[in-house]
Formats: C-alpha cells, structure tokens, sequence
C-alpha cells in the first residue's frame, strides 16, 4: 500500500498572474501563498493483474477498468485517469482519492490532489521525477483536462509546504521560502467555507485573453494586484506582521475590480460582519463566487472573529498553517 499526501493552502496576494505569459507582461510578481493543514491523500494498492480500479471520495464515484488502455478520453474523474495513463504502471491498482478542502473552496484542493496523485504513482512505478519535474507534469496534464491554461502557484506549497514566494521568470518559475512564524500566522488567520461556488467568481482564462488583447481596465487591475504581491513579499520578509492588513485588503480591492461577482452577498456580509469583531482583512480564495473567504484578525481576536461568522451561519474551519508538502509513504 502507498499512501501519499499534500497539503492545501491559502493564497496571500498575486493569484492570476502566476499563469503564463500574464507574469512576463508585470516584470515577474511574485505569487504569495502558505501551506495549510488540510490535506489531500491518495491510497494506492497494487493488484497482480491490470484491472485498475478509481474511487473518489469526495465525489462519490467509482469507476472499474481492465486496464488503462480501456480509459475513455472523457470521464468526470479525467484528471486521475490521465495520470494515471501517462505514468504507465505495468500492474493494475486500486487507487482512492480524497480531499479535506470542500468543493469549490478556494484553496488548491484539486491541485494537492494532483501532486498527492503524481507522488504516489512516481514511487508504484519507479519513475524518479524529480518533484520540480513532478509539478511540470502536473500543471501541464491538469491544462489538458481543463482546455486553459494552468497556473503554477498551487503545486508549490503541495509540493514543499510552509509560506512561499513564487517566482515566475523569464527563464523558469522557481520559489523562495519565507521565513514567517507560522504558529503566529495560525492565530491571526480564520478561514471559513462558504459553499460551492456559483459561476461568477474570477474566469482566468477569459482574464489571460483580455490582457493578451490588450484590454486597459483588465491590465489596470491586473497592475494592482502585481503591486499588491510584491509589496505582501517585502512584508512578509521584513516587517510586523501587522502591516498585513492593509495589503490583503489592497489586493482583495483590485481582485473583486476585475469581477464584482467574485464576492456574494453572503460573502459581503460575513466580511462586515467580521471587521466590527476585530478582522482587520478578508480576502476570498481563489477564484471566488463562492468558496472560502480568508480574514486576517487583530492580536488575540481570533476567537471572537471566529464566533460571530459562526452566529452568521458560515461553517469555521479548523486549521494551522504547516511547514510539510508531499509526503509519501509505503506500508
């Protein structure tokens, strides 16, 4: 038995920009962002002959095949099978998925999946990627799924853990560790689930295509944003954390401009709702319509943040920030 996982994360700033070529129009803004205790795993069990079989938890679905050979080019678990298919094990197998990340929630749970996915399969089939090589083919089977292009930045944390700075460049995309405390983070940092989101957050492919045409709203916005991460880095790296606030709350502002639809009125309300119990920020997670919404909280206001979203009606996560990506073990 193999038993892999990767942990999900929360985005700080930067989002959007990490996918090819936006990064390259914005002299190469750093994406920020930090691993999360929530984690996706996948059990792998050889078989002796080829049957394969899939099961997502999270989706209640089961699916049985001869072999990967027999995998159709389109099915609701396309992700798993293209893996699958492209690792090519010589032995069938009885893989399980399943995310803590809810549906829809903002924070990379399909991408921890992904990486949790390419670990497990990399140590069944002897293939030695390396995990920089892992996240490539990760991004790039995950972009023929979707027919859009990926980004980078969610396969970093899954991969490494902790709080990171992707750097996209000219010549690659690496990243940088930032050395926060992330038992501090923890306790400044709620994170509450929203629902499934609506179709009305954040389209990123149809954000990309306006920038290629040259739209100057959409590049006005997108320049904010560029402007809010790189000001998050040199936070993050080189003052109190206090002085978060104001720019979570810059790159929110220019995030909700590209898309008023990103945020509900739900969502608007458990803001409001938090700021008068001592949120200093919010900011919602990934694409948004939707989904988890991050509020950064004063020094020792956590819990009473925490309460009024729960008189609101929003489902509270239990969470802490981690310093763990991939790991894989065999039993």
């Amino acid at each position: 038995m193999i038993t892999s996982s990767a942990p999900t994360r929360i985005d700080l700033a930067g989002g959007t920009l990490d996918i090819w070529p936006l990064y390259l129009f914005f002299e190469n803004p750093p994406t920020l962002n930090a691993a999360i205790n929530l984690y996706a795993t996948v059990e792998l069990k050889p078989r002796r002959d080829q049957r394969i079989v899939v099961q997502s938890r999270d989706l209640n679905l089961k699916a049985d095949f001869p072999s990967s050979n027999a995998f159709p080019d389109r099915h609701p678990l396309g992700l798993i099978l293209k893996t699958v298919k492209f690792y090519a094990p010589e032995t069938g197998m009885e893989l399980t998925t399943q995310c803590q990340a809810l549906a829809g929630s903002g924070i990379g749970g399909s991408s921890a999946l992904n990486i949790a996915l390419h670990g497990a399969l990399n140590v069944l089939t002897g293939r030695r990627y390396s995990k920089s090589q892992q996240l490539e083919i990760a991004k790039n089977i995950e972009t023929q799924v979707i027919s859009a292009p990926a980004g980078w930045q969610d396969y970093f944390p899954a991969l490494y853990g902790g709080a990171l700075a992707v750097q996209p460049g000219v010549s690659g995309v690496n990243f940088k560790r930032i050395p926060l405390a992330l038992d501090e983070m923890t306790r400044r940092f709620v994170l509450c689930y929203t629902g499934k989101p609506r179709q009305s957050g954040i389209n990123n492919w149809e954000v990309v295509k306006d920038a290629l045409d040259g739209k100057k709203k959409t590049l006005g916005h997108l320049k904010k944003i560029s402007q809010a991460a790189l000001k998050m880095e040199e936070v993050l790296l080189n003052e109190p954390l206090e002085r978060l606030a104001p720019v979570f709350a810059a790159e929110w502002r220019a995030r909700k401009a590209i898309a008023p639809g990103i945020s509900t009125p739900e969502m608007d309300r458990l803001i409001r709702s938090a700021r008068k119990n001592g949120a200093l920020s919010a900011k919602v997670c990934g694409a948004g319509g939707g989904g988890c919404v991050a509020f950064f909280v004063k020094e020792g206001r956590k819990g009473r943040v925490v309460e009024a979203l729960k008189k609101q009606g929003a489902q509270v996560l239990d969470f802490r920030f981690v310093k763990r990506g991939l790991r894989v073990l065999t039993v």
